[in-house]
């Protein structure tokens, strides 16, 4: 099956909204409720959607039918390096649930099972499309030899040597474009209309903004910080 690159086309220079539970303790943590999220965003002009799990996946799709959904899968429990959907059965689950594009990292360091090419092959072969999430531009180029269709500086800030870098990862992005010849999509550290234009600016394709609208307790955080009273203190 030859997989349907018309999901680039929809999301150049656009939107993405991640809808996820960025809080173990999250009252949001249901399928329904962050596929709801997720409808809020294309309400406001989102051209598709990042989630994870086969879950909200299946419920997103059964809501937005036409809309691009990137889909993930995080297994921490593993304890190895890369937990974006490292496993090829997921990766199998979540295009079956109706993902569009399935997200798998692609970072140095342990994997628990198959290789970043052994999943993009299962994905490609379900005919949807494989996003590297990537802090390098080494991982980028690894990526896109392996199979990867677009590259996203997801992992940018969270990896040893990319930790503490500046988010978004406006000089990474800048490097990534036209050298791995795969479209860039921005995410991580977006919080301003301003962050996206830069993102744009230095020749993303399209960005993916979370935290800083499907993420209630994040959103409150940066406001409660500049309050006299601290969240939780009492007088």
């Amino acid at each position: 099956m030859t997989s349907d690159r018309s999901v680039l086309e929809q999301i150049r220079g656009g939107v993405v909204v991640s809808s996820q539970v960025m809080d173990p303790r999250s009252p949001l943590d249901d399928p329904r409720i962050l596929a709801m999220l997720a409808q809020t965003g294309v309400l406001g002009g989102a051209v598709g959607a990042r989630v994870a799990g086969p879950e909200t996946v299946a419920e997103l799709r059964a809501r937005e039918p036409g809309l691009p959904i990137i889909a993930i899968t995080k297994h921490y429990e593993f304890g190895t390096d890369n937990y974006i959907t490292p496993l090829r059965a997921d990766a199998e689950a979540l295009v079956d649930a109706g993902g569009s594009v399935v997200a798998v990292q692609n970072t140095a360091g342990t994997r628990p099972a198959e290789s970043f090419a052994e999943i993009a092959d299962a994905v490609h072969s379900r005919g949807a499309l494989v996003m590297a999430d990537i802090a390098t531009l080494d991982e980028a180029r690894a990526a896109v030899r392996d199979g990867a269709d677009m590259v996203g500086t997801t992992m940018f800030g969270y990896t040893g040597d990319t930790k503490g870098g500046a988010r978004p990862p406006l000089a990474l992005i800048g490097e990534l474009v036209g050298a791995p010849e795969a479209p860039v999509i921005a995410e991580g550290g977006l919080w301003t209309p301003e962050d996206v234009a830069a993102c744009f600016a230095v020749g993303a394709h399209a960005v993916v903004v979370g935290s800083a609208v499907t993420a209630p307790e994040r959103i409150v955080a940066r406001m409660v910080a500049a309050a006299p009273r601290r969240g939780g203190e009492t007088s």
